[in-house]
């Protein structure tokens, strides 16, 4: 049974250092974004419409933005997709051109685009954190604990009082790998 109401989920998560490297094809990322298309199914099944925020950050924020795009396609109309973007020159240092091409395809693609500053610092990834997390009932970590980034965004959550789902990258790295033994799951 669904709701009238739009359901807002934002999610906060590693780069890749911290998760399976820079390779998006590697076994954990596909287990992630299927984890994350899980969810969004899960979402759609108690919410007439959800709105998806993403930090466009290289690692757990662009598989997000891949599972919001693909299930937006799959769900017209039920999926809004925010482009939480802390300065426009974003990926400018990335060096793979891919995903420099992925993120501006994001922000293209986006129903909404929130930008937090006119320049980098710090400062401005704190911004876009507060921002897209502000407005969220629900927030995504994929976080294994450890303080940086995503564990201030965490800890900024809490203060707000927002539900936090943490989804281990140890776990998912154990589901992928069970995923590539003969005997499969």
């Amino acid at each position: 049974m669904t709701t009238d109401e739009t359901f807002h989920i934002a999610l906060t998560g590693h780069r890749p250092n911290k998760l399976a490297g820079y390779d998006l094809t590697h076994p954990f990322y596909v287990e992630l974004q299927a984890w994350l298309e899980h969810i969004i199914t899960t979402g759609l099944a108690q919410h007439r419409h959800l709105r998806l925020s993403s930090g466009l950050a290289l690692g757990a924020d662009t598989i997000w933005s891949r599972a919001i795009l693909a299930m937006r396609d799959r769900f017209p109309g039920r999926i809004s997709f925010v482009a939480e973007i802390p300065v426009m020159t974003q990926a400018s240092q990335w060096p793979a051109a891919a995903d420099v091409e992925f993120w501006h395809e994001q922000v293209a693609r986006a129903d909404f685009r929130n930008v937090y500053a006119d320049e980098y610092s710090p400062r401005a990834m704190q911004l876009r954190n507060e921002g897209m997390i502000r407005p969220a009932q629900l927030l995504l970590a994929v976080w294994d604990g450890s303080s940086g980034g995503t564990g201030h965004a965490v800890r900024f959550a809490e203060k707000q009082g927002i539900p936090i789902f943490q989804i281990s990258p140890t776990v998912v790295s154990r589901r992928a790998s069970s995923a590539l033994s003969p005997s499969g799951r």
